[in-house]
């Protein structure tokens, strides 16, 4: 398995430093990695706990071969807290009593690593409660402890939180760079330049959608235009199967990734960059939307996809939220919903 820092395409350098800050002694007391999902944050603060904690005296750290990166590795060493949503709740939420837990924890004294890391992944999950419970701790932590808060959402974030962190910026992969990352292990090269267009710049979407994930991509956007394109009725009904689909968060989110490529289409037609499209198969729909929609057109169904996730985070229930995005979509884009029906 990898471990170390130039395997992390695009953000080698940031996390050298942030390593070498490890390796010194000297990391804050509390990061926020924050930028675009599947980026490659997850990984880099498991490679910063490694680095933190490794034994090995040598330039190349983590070496991940020492006894705590391999349980590091393995997800089971005590030093390296890993918060996610709560399992017994049906919202992707971090409760009041998880963080309270992580408290009690953190007070203890560390078993064998020099540095005890507490990872929060994603941190957007912690509710308004657990995470002013977490406040004090984040900004008078215990020797030898830190925290990572993983965030695609950072303005989720408390300001009391971030004010109370360093923010560590991930930047999408470029479109060329993750192409010849795609080919190298061994995606066709056409299919590698569309992934990493549809991954918006981040390896680990690039990796899901080559991994079967395209075709439910394509699958979900025909969908979507075909049943924008009939009435009412057809629009509800379709709510109501994606909000029973049996993995109905995935559903949605497909369905989400599906409306955000058109619009990013619509967007660069009407700015005349339409060279690099995301659905170049539908021309006519894309040149279609973009008449309809530019500009504010776009803004206002992109805040509503945005609201749409967050409300989706809360359990919000699927399918009023699916009701009032495409009810929202069809409204906006008027006649243009009709053009270029898949087949």
């Amino acid at each position: 398995m990898a471990s170390g820092v130039k395997d992390l395409l695009g953000q080698t350098e940031m996390l050298t430093q942030l390593v070498a800050a490890a390796r010194r002694e000297h990391l804050h007391h509390c990061y926020i990695f924050e930028g675009p999902p599947q980026v490659g944050k997850h990984t880099a603060a498991l490679r910063l706990a490694m680095a933190a904690a490794c034994a090995w005296e040598g330039d190349e750290v983590p070496c991940g071969v020492c006894t705590s990166c391999r349980q590091i590795q393995r997800g089971v060493h005590p030093d390296v807290i890993l918060i996610e949503p709560d399992p017994e709740r049906k919202s992707r939420t971090i409760s009041v009593d998880q963080v309270r837990e992580v408290i009690r924890v953190v007070r203890l004294h560390r078993f064998s690593a020099r540095w005890r890391t507490v990872i929060f992944d994603p941190a957007d999950g912690l509710m308004p409660q657990a995470a002013n419970a977490l406040l004090k701790t984040l900004e008078e932590p215990p020797p030898g402890t830190g925290f990572i808060l993983v965030t695609s959402r950072v303005s989720a974030l408390l300001p009391t939180v971030r004010s109370r962190s360093q923010r560590v910026r991930f930047r999408a992969v470029p479109e060329d760079t993750l192409t010849a990352w795609l080919v190298a292990r061994g995606v066709e090269a056409t299919s590698a330049a569309r992934l990493s267009r549809l991954s918006m710049g981040c390896p680990g979407k690039a990796l899901a959608l080559a991994d079967g994930g395209l075709a439910e991509l394509d699958k979900a956007r025909d969908q979507l235009l075909n049943v924008l394109s009939e009435g009412p009725t057809e629009l509800f009904d379709y709510a109501e199967t994606l909000s029973q689909a049996k993995d109905a968060r995935g559903a949605l989110d497909r369905t989400l990734d599906a409306l955000e490529g058109l619009l990013r289409d619509a967007a660069l037609v009407a700015s005349s960059r339409g060279d690099r499209l995301l659905n170049a198969d539908r021309p006519e729909l894309v040149a279609a939307w973009a008449a309809n929609l530019w500009p504010t057109g776009l803004d206002r169904l992109q805040r509503e996809i945005n609201h749409t996730r967050e409300r989706q985070q809360v359990n919000v229930n699927n399918r009023l939220l699916v009701e009032a995005l495409l009810a929202r979509v069809a409204t906006e884009l008027g006649s243009a919903r009709r053009v270029g029906r898949s087949g």
